[in-house]
């Protein structure tokens, strides 16, 4: 039997910890590091906003990283995205597993299980989310406390890692790091670090955006016999 998954505003464990980040009240304030100017700084996010805005949809392979006390947990897939908020994250690795947001309520299967979970997760929960800069919306500058990236080092030669903190304290996280191209500003990798101080890590690969996206990729048919647990009736 495989691991069971906890739900949060639609998204399974840990993928449920990027919309953990809901509610985002933020205001912009631009800090350097030692060796970057401000000037820089505020290149790279006004590059980064034009990149996400221009993305209507994206495809990319996906490594997802979930690490606390006692638990290092990695699963990889593909996955799909399409503004305003459709979404398909394909699980290959260590289990098969499916999960789609369809602008309206999201499912994630586990066929292992013969089990489907659903709850309600629209398009405008999407947006005050961090994935949401994956699809072009919202605006950096008005949602995040942004400095360089202090701690972590980047995963590749010629990217530029930014720290993104939340002005609101109420959220489930304290910060989100965003790796990105220095010359795309395409994303590479986003880290969500939460207030206990564990982390869920998404790293991106074989990146494509706008290309053609068939909207029947993020429809959602219930096979027959499984158990369907609506969450939002619990």
């Amino acid at each position: 039997m495989s691991k069971k998954h906890s739900f949060r505003t639609g998204f399974p464990r840990p993928l449920r910890r990027l919309a953990s980040c809901l509610a985002l009240g933020l205001a912009a304030s631009f800090a350097t590091s030692p060796g970057y100017a401000l000037e820089d700084l505020a290149s790279a996010i006004a590059g980064l906003q034009r990149r996400c805005a221009a993305v209507n949809t994206m495809r990319a392979d996906f490594r997802q990283t979930y690490r606390a006390p006692g638990v290092d947990q990695t699963e990889s897939g593909t996955m799909t995205m399409k503004k305003p908020g459709l979404m398909r994250w394909e699980y290959r690795e260590p289990e098969i597993k499916l999960f789609v947001a369809d602008g309206r309520d999201t499912y994630l299967y586990t066929p292992e299980d013969r089990q489907v979970l659903v709850q309600r997760f629209t398009a405008a929960d999407l947006r005050s989310t961090p994935l949401r800069f994956l699809l072009g919306q919202g605006d950096i500058q008005e949602s995040f406390f942004v400095s360089w990236e202090p701690d972590l080092k980047p995963m590749a030669a010629g990217t530029l890692l930014l720290r993104l903190t939340p002005r609101s304290a109420e959220t489930d996280y304290a910060h989100v790091t965003i790796e990105c191209d220095g010359s795309s500003f395409d994303v590479r990798r986003m880290v969500i670090h939460e207030r206990a101080g564990n982390t869920s890590e998404f790293v991106f690969r074989n990146l494509q955006t706008n290309v053609k996206v068939d909207n029947k990729q993020f429809q959602f048919k219930i096979p027959k016999g499984v158990e369907v647990v609506r969450l939002d009736e619990k």
